[in-house]
């Protein structure tokens, strides 16, 4: 007798993948909201904004040491309990009366951003069923894509219409949501020992080469990424600057769902066709300006969508792949490696941008994106195969 096909997790991981949806939400929160938070606290506009640098620089920092402090606990509640730290910084930036509670704020939400990461993905490959590991992936993914598609854009207009305190409450009842979410549909997942059983051996040494593959990835994204409105209003005009944003995040769903659909079994393929594309993106992107054309730019927007949506969940199953020995230490370099390459790739924009070269940030994505192919194809492949 056949034994039954195990059923895939729909349920525990859709409530993973809320919880993504709300962290990264608050994440980007002050995107949208800056001018009305520096005004009310009294404060620069940059002042605000270098919070983004304070929370990624942090999470890169406070992550890996983390994972190791808490490697023998169940994975259950410390996940859960990450959205404790979240709902803390929720508090005090509603709270906040002045600039250094709303920091102590961003922090407290910060300090477990990078280790609610590193536990997701193997959870998620926990859950998962023989093979579907990159499926389960993308079902945690599509949340915080989900946020850069609804959520930022929807905390902005209710902080605008109700003020961005009360924009942050409603944002903390979507926190206690997923947290009782979480409770009721998680199961217990005792912390495993790393794999000994293994040969040291191929898998395992292909983790430093995909730390450059990432790196370069992830840099090439953002170089472009970062200042993509400039780009789109510069050939298509201010209007287009919300549509086109809008059609990035809707081109980046889908790039998470054709990649968790294929990349179980395509890993290796997709993670290089995912630079090509972004190749693909700045080469278009290039032309744009060339031609002064919104249409080819908007063509440039959506293909770079696509390939940043599906380079997490393509990334992350090629890691946890690489570091089956020990999953939790693989995802915890990958979310490491992550905001270097946000942090990177934004301050390389800005770069190309201050010199009056706006053209220079898809020259940055070009480049990067053709080494970061060397480094999958050249390096990395060997040794996964």
């Amino acid at each position: 007798m056949k034994s039954a096909t195990p059923t895939f997790p729909v349920v525990p991981l859709s409530a993973m993948g809320f919880a993504a949806f709300v962290y990264v939400t608050f994440e980007m929160f002050a995107v949208g909201l800056i001018s009305p938070m520096a005004s009310d606290l009294g404060v620069s506009e940059g002042q605000i904004g270098l919070l983004m640098s304070v929370y990624a620089g942090l999470v890169a920092v406070v992550t890996i040491p983390l994972m190791h402090a808490t490697r023998n606990l169940d994975r259950r509640p410390l996940f859960i309990a990450t959205l404790g730290f979240l709902m803390l910084g929720i508090v005090l930036q509603a709270s906040a009366t002045n600039y250094w509670v709303l920091v102590a704020g961003r922090v407290s939400a910060a300090l477990t951003h990078g280790l609610f990461w590193s536990l997701a993905n193997p959870m998620a490959a926990r859950l998962a069923p023989p093979g579907q590991t990159g499926k389960a992936v993308a079902a945690v993914a599509i949340g915080s894509t989900m946020s850069t598609v609804i959520g930022a854009p929807l905390s902005t207009a209710v902080g605008h219409a109700i003020g961005w305190r009360g924009a942050t409450w409603i944002l903390g009842a979507a926190v206690i949501v997923a947290l009782l979410l979480l409770l009721l549909t998680l199961p217990s997942m005792p912390a495993r020992p790393p794999r000994t059983d293994d040969a040291r051996g191929q898998t395992q040494s292909a983790i430093p080469s995909l730390v450059f593959f990432l790196t370069f990835a992830v840099t090439a994204v953002f170089a472009s990424f970062t200042y993509l409105a400039l780009l789109i209003e510069s050939t298509a005009g201010t209007s287009w600057v919300a549509p086109g944003l809008a059609a990035y995040g809707a081109f980046g769903l889908l790039g998470v769902l054709l990649t968790g659909r294929r990349i179980d079994a395509r890993m290796i393929r997709i993670n290089g066709g995912d630079t090509v594309l972004l190749m693909a993106a700045a080469a278009i992107g290039l032309l744009a300006l060339q031609l002064d054309s919104g249409p080819v730019m908007l063509i440039a927007v959506a293909v770079l969508g696509v390939a940043a949506g599906a380079l997490p969940t393509a990334a992350t199953t090629i890691f946890l792949h690489a570091g089956k020995r020990n999953q939790d230490l693989a995802s915890s370099i990958y979310v490491v490696t992550f905001q270097v390459g946000i942090a990177s790739g934004s301050a390389l924009g800005a770069a190309a941008v201050d010199r009056g070269h706006l053209g220079g940030t898809l020259v940055i994505t070009l480049a990067l994106a053709a080494a970061a192919l060397v480094a999958l194809a050249a390096f990395s492949r060997p040794k996964l195969r």
